[in-house]
């Protein structure tokens, strides 16, 4: 005899077939009718207790209402609510387990647990240096590192080499001129080292976004991110227009030929907001993102604001998804792509009059090699690559990409692309700048040994405004009120010492690189290679990157490699 179903499946399979499974399975949200009212029942019965209590000043009423609500708050528990399993089975008792989990754990984790050495993504040793720069209080310690200088926990993973007998050295200074060999457009000149990369305003609030423009002027550029001008550039000072694949605050509907909605850039606007914006002094296209790519932004809908959503021009209150390439460089193969990208660059630079730029996370080093051939083949190109590692930050981003999408970090596709560019003749009309977990000039250092000329941090900023590292980022509900656009929360944020730390920080970076450049006996940062950097590698085994030695660090021969490798896998 074959297996006859339960009432219960048997009634939820007639449900689906009358409903259809999308509107007849249930939500992670859902809340059973009779879940409510005795929530409210409970609530009501110890407002009496309390009251009852008090009233008749007798405890008798007190626990007898006590207990009847208490009686409703286990029915509802273990037959009514239905998205606990541990609670149906132990009632209220197993409601603890999910505080602890929901409400405690990352605070344990945070107060109890963790060491300087240790915290995800950011240790707390290098947020301590962000969070005493922003507040112009010099990082002093007393004696000696903490780091263990083979342990992976030292985040940079890397020794500076000083010289003691460095000459006659003059005092470092810096300055890159992105656009410079360009025609027909205005260059771009940018003073300082570590620069503000790309945060959306919906994914920041105004407060911070005012913060950020007001601390960063006369310092630093800031990137406004893909989410259109909002506040970025109110204190006017020098900004990075983004336009990202949903093309907010520039963009219009269009249709693909089998009648597929798409979103273009409307040249009009685009031309607009230049004009009208003098402090805009570059444009970058992004193409993918450290922390999500292949992927197009997100934003959740509970974050679109009216203001928000006037700004990106979209509706309001709507999730915003944005597609996972641009429509204009859409092709058949990846050669023709590329070709499409680069005609959208030149577009955009005759529009606009400004350099162009392109942002991407790589995935694939041979994507590198197409994009520099093509380049190197039509005579045009982005003027500036920023170089997202695969360990950037976002505010909201699936965590399977987040966890295992993309190449590596952003120093290891730096160098390759510094390489690419050499070798093609055209490295000196491009400006190459890095982001993904560079929130120190140890970091710093490394990615100007490998081959950039900017670097650019948004999770830095974010800790100088006084991020806690919650990771609530996605949720809207930012304890510090950064990335939040609650009211209350956002009301302990203050412009003028918020702006300060921004300032501090900006300023305290720079100063302390062009200090440690002087200690490697050089005066500009960039001049800084891969001689002044050691690679530190688990148990003194070079673990290669790539087919050859990118930094060219002081490392065993490759026999000895082998033995090495050999001996520790006996071990």
């Amino acid at each position: 005899m074959g297996y006859k179903e339960s009432s219960e499946g048997r009634r939820y399979l007639e449900k689906l077939k009358r409903l259809g499974k999308k509107q007849g399975l249930i939500p992670y949200t859902y809340n059973p009718p009779l879940e409510r009212v005795m929530d409210v029942s409970c609530i009501v019965l110890i407002v009496a207790a309390i009251a009852s209590g008090i009233y008749f000043n007798s405890w008798l009423y007190f626990i007898l209402l006590t207990a009847a609500a208490f009686l409703i708050f286990s029915i509802r528990e273990l037959f009514v609510q239905d998205d606990r399993t541990l609670i149906r089975i132990y009632g209220p008792l197993g409601r603890v387990r999910y505080l602890f989990e929901d409400t405690f754990r990352d605070k344990y984790l945070q107060y109890f647990n963790e060491t300087n050495t240790n915290g995800r993504p950011i240790p707390r040793i290098v947020r301590d240096y962000i969070y005493q720069k922003a507040k112009k209080i010099k990082p002093i310690a007393s004696f000696g590192t903490e780091l263990d200088e083979f342990d992976l926990e030292n985040t940079a993973q890397s020794h500076l080499l000083h010289r003691n007998f460095p000459g006659t050295a003059k005092e470092a200074s810096y300055e890159v001129i992105i656009g410079e060999n360009r025609e027909g457009v205005r260059p771009f000149t940018v003073k300082n080292s570590i620069n503000v990369s790309a945060m959306s305003y919906g994914s920041i609030n105004w407060k911070v976004a005012e913060c950020i423009s007001i601390g960063a002027k006369d310092v630093a550029y800031v990137n406004t991110g893909e989410g259109g001008y909002g506040p970025h550039g109110v204190a006017g000072n020098d900004t990075v227009f983004q336009i990202g694949t949903g093309k907010f605050g520039v963009g219009k509907e269009g249709h693909t030929n089998d009648g597929k909605r798409i979103r273009l850039l409307d040249e009009d606007l685009l031309k607009e907001l230049v004009h009208s914006q003098d402090n805009i002094r570059m444009i970058q296209l992004k193409i993918t993102q450290g922390a999500k790519p292949g992927l197009g932004g997100v934003l959740p809908g509970v974050k679109v604001t009216p203001e928000i959503a006037a700004v990106r021009k979209v509706p309001v209150g709507k999730t915003i998804i944005s597609p996972s390439q641009h429509a204009e460089c859409a092709a058949a193969t990846p050669k023709e792509s590329v070709l499409k990208l680069i005609e959208f660059i030149k577009r955009i630079r005759s529009l606009t009059e400004l350099p162009v730029g392109i942002k991407l996370c790589v995935g694939r080093l041979e994507e590198i090699d197409l994009l520099v051939d093509c380049m190197k083949e039509t005579g045009e190109g982005p003027d500036a690559i920023q170089i997202d590692g695969s360990d950037g930050g976002t505010g909201a981003g699936e965590n399977i990409f987040m966890n295992y999408v993309g190449f590596g970090s952003s120093f290891e596709t730096i160098f390759y692309l510094d390489k690419k560019l050499k070798e093609a003749g055209i490295r000196d009309n491009v400006t190459v700048s890095g982001s993904g977990k560079l929130f120190t000039p140890a970091h710093a250092a490394l990615a100007f040994a490998v081959g950039a000329d900017i670097v650019e941090t948004a999770r830095g900023i974010m800790l100088s405004l006084g991020c806690i590292q919650s990771l609530h980022c996605h949720t809207n509900e930012c304890p510090t009120g950064i990335t939040t656009n609650s009211k209350w929360r956002m009301h302990g944020i203050d412009i003028p010492e918020k702006s300060t730390r921004v300032h501090h920080y900006l300023e305290g970076f720079h100063k302390d690189m062009l200090h440690l450049t002087e200690v490697l006996g050089h005066s500009d940062p960039r001049d800084i290679t891969h001689h002044d950097i050691r690679i530190i590698s688990y148990k003194n085994i070079f673990v290669r990157y790539f087919d050859e030695d990118p930094f060219g660090v002081y490392m065993p021969y490759k026999d000895d490699i082998e033995d090495s490798i050999h001996d520790s896998l006996i071990v």
